[in-house]
This record gives C-alpha cells, structure tokens and sequence, in this order.
C-alpha cells in the first residue's frame, strides 16, 4: 500500500465526516431554534397573562384601600378581609404557570427528542423509525373498548326489557 493510497482514503475519510458533521450541526441549529420559538412564545404568554393578572390584583388593591380610608378604622378593624384583594386572580395565574410550564417542557422535550434522533439517523444512515403506540394511548383504547361493551350490554338489557 502506497503512502498516496493511505493519503487519498484518509481524505476521502475525512470528507465524509466532515459532511456528516455539517448536517449535525445544521440539524442541532434548526433544534435549537425550535426550542428557542417555544420558550419565547410560552415566556410571552405568561408575561400578557401576569401583567394582566398584576393590573387587575393593582386595582383591587387600591380600590380596597380607599374603601378602607372612607369606612374609617373601626370598620377595618370589625372585618379587614373585605377590604383586601380577591387571590382567585392571582391562584389562577400560577396555575396557569404551571400549566404553561409543564406544556413548554413537554413540547421542548419533544423537540430535543426529535433533534437528537434525526442527529442518530444522520450519523448512523438509519431512517427515524416511528414507534409503536404509547401505554396511554394504550390504556385509552382500552377504556373505549370497555365503555363500548358496557353501552352494548346496557342496549341488550333495555332490549329485552321491551
């Protein structure tokens, strides 16, 4: 073997590589900037719905004040619950915190998931398989099956009763 011979399939080699590492690069750009989409969008509704949620909490707030300010210190004293904020609004939007963020790390866990296999197929020259139904998707068509059979067995029952 010529020293040209090794020279010439290291190249080629490397060349291969090299083209390989560009998709993964390419492919972990256009992930990341998926995810970067869902956490700005999410970070955007959360920031409308808390302004809201503050303004609103704000209001109350104040009108509680001057309501406290003209019934005077003995009525605050009697019941000073009335003149405070209702925290439904505020016990609303940090459940809807919580609802966003868990749906942000979902969607960005599939994202990255995604990511990540397409990266696996472009390195291996295997072609993303799709998986099987998942066990909740299983046990939903489970519980459909049972809800069928009971209808059937309720129609049977008030069939005959005719």
């Amino acid at each position: 073997m010529s020293l040209q011979s090794v020279v010439d399939d290291v190249k080629g080699r490397v060349e291969a590589i090299g083209a390989h590492g560009q998709e993964v690069v390419k492919i972990s750009v256009e992930t990341l900037k998926q995810a970067n989409t869902l956490v700005v969008d999410s970070f955007h509704a959360l920031l409308k719905d808390h302004s809201a949620t503050a303004k609103d909490i704000y209001s109350s707030a104040k009108s509680g004040f001057e309501k406290a300010k003209a019934d005077g210190f003995k009525a605050v004293v009697t019941d000073p619950i009335a003149y405070l904020p209702s925290t439904d609004k505020l016990i609303d939007a940090l459940n809807g915190t919580v609802s966003t963020f868990s749906k942000t790390g979902d969607e960005l866990l599939k994202t990255v998931k995604s990511g990540f296999e397409s990266v696996q197929s472009q390195l291996t020259g295997k072609p993303v398989v799709v998986k099987k139904a998942t066990a909740a998707a299983k046990s939903a068509a489970k519980s459909v099956k049972k809800a069928a059979t009971g209808a059937k067995k309720q129609v049977k029952a008030a069939a005959k009763s005719l």
